[in-house]
């Protein structure tokens, strides 16, 4: 059996998103009047906050299906974001806008050529790969340091939160 990339992609894009969508929200109850604060958070030094680990989740799932579109790929853009909520605001907008997508729209881009830019640095790669190699581990390596950023501040969070709505054979 073959497993359609929707499904391994996009559908699990969506439900990681709202998985985290449920942990922020955990932690804005949690940080209380300090959650605009918190958006500043970082892991170490050298790590960017907590704003630029949401709106990397962002980018790498629903900016980068845009990417693929577009035929070029690159860092998250550049955003005023002052406030958790607007955070809480642009995930769910992600969440949307991953839900609108079709399995046809996906297949669609598979074989679509684009090239990951940074600065002089350029990648080529096909839609899958990108989707496959590039923009699904990005999308966890955020979604997994936003989860740390707000267990270090103490919101009880565990690996089921982590784990959202499973897509469990229920007969």
């Amino acid at each position: 059996m073959t497993t359609p990339i929707y499904k391994s992609t996009v559908g699990v894009m969506i439900r990681q998103a709202e998985a985290l969508q449920a942990i922020v929200a955990k932690g804005c109850e949690h940080l209380g009047g300090d959650a605009d604060a918190f958006i500043n958070e970082r892991l170490t030094e050298d790590m960017l906050p907590f704003s630029f680990q949401i709106r990397a989740v962002c980018n790498s799932a629903w900016g980068n299906i845009e990417a693929i579109r577009a035929g070029q790929a690159g860092p998250p853009p550049d955003m005023e974001i002052s406030t958790y909520a607007q955070l809480e605001a642009l995930l769910a907008e992600t969440i949307d806008n991953l839900k609108s997508i079709t399995p046809e729209e996906i297949d669609g881009l598979l074989d679509k050529d684009l090239i990951f830019v940074l600065g002089d640095f350029k990648i080529p790669f096909k839609g899958l790969g990108f989707l496959t190699s590039f923009a699904l581990p990005n999308f966890y390596f955020h979604v997994t340091t936003a989860y740390n950023l707000l267990r270090r501040k103490g919101v009880e969070l565990g690996k089921r939160d982590f784990l959202g709505a499973m897509d469990m054979n229920m007969g």
